[in-house]
Formats: C-alpha cells, structure tokens, sequence
C-alpha cells in the first residue's frame, strides 16, 4: 500500500505554495514555491497550484488537503469570499474544485487562522506541556490579517472575520486602501509600506 501524504497548499497574495508531508511528522518532504506576477488573477493562481500540487505529489493521491488562503473565507462552507490582492477571488468554493481534483477531504481557512493554530500547537503558544489560550496571532506580509485560538480551536465570530484587523480604520485621513476606505491597518502598516517607509 503506499503512504499517504498530506498536501498543503498556501495561496498569498504575491506567492504560491505546494508541499507534502506525512500524518504525525512536522518537515515538508517536497516544497515548491512561486512567486507571483503582478496582474495575476484566480485563474492563473488556480492553474499554477495545480502544477505545483502535482509536483510535489510525483503521482500520489493525497489523504488530505489543508489549504491556508491570503485573504477572507467562509470556512465552514469551504469558499473564498474575496481577496483583495488578486481579482476573480470573490465567492469561490474552493474546497470543492480541490476535492473534486483531487478525490480527497479539502479544510479552506484564511492564512492568518491556519498560522495561529499552528503557532498554538507547535510554536510560540507551546509553552512546556501547556497552550497558551487564548492566542492572537499577527500576520504582516502582502497584507496584515490576524489569526484567533480560542479553547484550542480557531475563534471566527458570529461571521468568521474576527481575525480580519487589517482593515481596521486607525487613521480616518490617512491613505486610501486598497479596499477603498481610508487608513486602514494594512495600508500603513503591511510588508510593503514598511519597505517604502524604509526606503523614504
């Protein structure tokens, strides 16, 4: 019987990423990353994560997929609400295209909660035998975005945004996001305008 690997896929705003790994271990066994061009769309992030997947799968079926998503998903249904970095995102089940691909069990949640879990079971809220809880994790990357564990699982609120900071208005006349709306936290403070800061 062959082994069954687990497959991850990460879709940010300026990268794609695919990996395998086995239930029980904590190293990726084949990694494959991209960058992505400016411009991109859902189409061309969909077709390049195929290729990759299959890379880094060398013809193996998944068990499962975990998928970690840049940006707003409804989890419980497995969709992508929006991204605001890459156009044709908005309401997309995802979950089923994959499991549909794939023929395997599909979990779609937002980059920022997948990251606080896993920094809750394996990282920074590890202390000894004890978790920390509850846990805010603070993702500053294409964009900002936050992850909450609450009771050892992934805390959305009542409409799964309770992560969702980086359009949290903290300068009412600051500069328009790409959102639309003014001063917003990912505006002023994401990776990029932090390297503009540095660069002024």
């Amino acid at each position: 019987m062959d082994e069954q690997v687990l497959l991850a896929l990460d879709y940010g705003g300026t990268k794609l990423s695919a990996a395998i790994t086995a239930s029980g271990e904590r190293e990726w066994r084949a990694l494959e990353r991209v960058q992505s061009p400016a411009g991109k769309d859902a189409q061309y992030d969909q077709e390049t994560m195929l290729a990759l997947a299959r890379q880094v799968l060398g013809g193996r079926r998944p068990a499962a997929i975990g998928v970690s998503f840049g940006g707003p998903v409804d989890a419980k249904r497995g969709r992508v609400i929006l991204s605001h970095h890459v156009r044709g995102w908005d309401d997309t089940p995802l979950r089923d295209q994959l499991q549909s691909t794939f023929g395997a069990p599909v979990s779609v949640d937002n980059d920022a909660n997948v990251a606080a879990l896993g920094e809750y079971r394996f990282g920074a809220g590890r202390v000894g035998a004890r978790y920390a809880s509850p846990l805010l994790y603070v993702t500053v990357s294409t964009g900002v975005g936050g992850g909450w564990v609450l009771d050892g699982k992934i805390h959305g609120g009542a409409d799964g945004m309770a992560g969702e900071i980086g359009h949290t208005i903290v300068d009412p006349q600051g500069p328009v996001c790409i959102c639309g709306r003014r001063g917003c936290v990912e505006i002023i403070a994401c990776g990029p305008a932090i390297a503009r800061e540095a660069r002024a």
